[in-house]
This record gives C-alpha cells, sequence and structure tokens, in this order.
C-alpha cells in the first residue's frame, strides 16, 4: 500500500466520526505500557543470538521495556495519539525504540461499557542498535543501517495496534496492547490509561 493510499483510508475513516463532535467529550489520557511477549511468525534467520526465549523454536520471547502513550479524544469514537516505545534491552541485548504516531477508532461511541476497543492506525519508525555488531548475525535485510553503521532502522506508513481497555472506574482503564506487524512479529504488552477531562 503506497502512501498516497493509505492518507486517503486515513482520512476517510476520520471524516465519518469528526460530523459527530461533541465539546464535552474532548479529554486526554495518557498510557503506560509494559513490554511482554514477542511472537516471531518465521522462522528465525538467528535463534542462536535470541536471549529470554522460552520455547524450543526460539520464536516467543520476552523483553522487559515499556512506554508513553498520550492521546486526545476530539470525539467519543476518535481522537490524536502519539507513542513512545523503548526496551533498554531486545532479544539481542541491544536497544530497541519504537516511535508513532497517527489516530484512533473506539468502540466506546456505540455503546456504554465498560470494555473498550481501540483501532489505533499510523506511521511509525523502529530503531534499535545495529545488530551487525553481533558475532555471527545473519542480516535479514528487515530494516536499514545508518551511515555510520551504529544504528538500524525501518519506516512503516501503515502502521497500527489493536487494544482491549476494561474501564475499572471513569478515570482509569486497564488492558491489552497488541502489535500485529505481520507477517515478522506480533507483539503484546499490558497497560494502564488515565483519562484526564
Amino acid at each position: 500500500m503506497n502512501c498516497k493510499k493509505y492518507s486517503i483510508i486515513l482520512f476517510t475513516l476520520f471524516s465519518i466520526v469528526a460530523p459527530q463532535m461533541r465539546v464535552n467529550a474532548q479529554m486526554w489520557s495518557i498510557g503506560i505500557y509494559i513490554n511482554g511477549i514477542n511472537a516471531h511468525l518465521k522462522k528465525p534467520l538467528n535463534p542462536n543470538l535470541y536471549h529470554r526465549t522460552f520455547t524450543n523454536n526460539k520464536r516467543m520471547v520476552y523483553n522487559l521495556g515499556g512506554g508513553v502513550r498520550i492521546s486526545y479524544y476530539i470525539t467519543p469514537a476518535a481522537g490524536l495519539t502519539i507513542t513512545q516505545l523503548i526496551l533498554p534491552k531486545d532479544c539481542g541485548n541491544k536497544f530497541f525504540g519504537m516511535t508513532h504516531a497517527g489516530i484512533f477508532l473506539s468502540t466506546r461511541y456505540f455503546y456504554e461499557s465498560r470494555h473498550q476497543g481501540l483501532l489505533i492506525m499510523g506511521p511509525m519508525l523502529f530503531y534499535r542498535k545495529n545488530w551487525n555488531a553481533l558475532n555471527a548475525y545473519i542480516d535479514d535485510q528487515l530494516m536499514k543501517q545508518t551511515k555510520n553503521k551504529k544504528w538500524q532502522y525501518k519506516f512503516v506508513w501503515h502502521g497500527g495496534f489493536l487494544e482491549y481497555q476494561y474501564h475499572y472506574d471513569n478515570f482509569n482503564a486497564a488492558g491489552i496492547h497488541v502489535m500485529p506487524g505481520i507477517p515478522e512479529i506480533i507483539s503484546i504488552s499490558g497497560h494502564h490509561t488515565s483519562f484526564i477531562k
């Protein structure tokens, strides 16, 4: 999918909910993420370099890290969001980060419930310390290198997340955050979100 088509899709989705705008629905939310499990969907080229695996085929790993998301609800159904995730050590024991900005659509507009589903869309930038510095590393060409060869990075226009939130009171929710990085990886995290009117 090219940038133009993706921009048209985002604009169309946002235009559907924008006319529903209510001033009293405008609010901020701040989310805290705790990174959990990463599932590699393809057979890894570098399984011997993976740390913290818990399956024999080394496709399942857990990484300790976290992040912050700041969102603004323009309507009960949609808003704008920025997310920053950081892993001090990824499965190769290298620093990893992800920055995302985009829009989200929420199910809470359609029914009043403690349960909420979120579809979050927008471009994403992934970056990590260069794995080429690791002994016996086979480059899978998934990420590009910077000119100084200290970093690897990948920019994705059509990025996104899926989230489930349970609102245990009027201003706080907890749930599960899923990044379906198909066909490479699926990442599952826990999160807590607070809402500020």
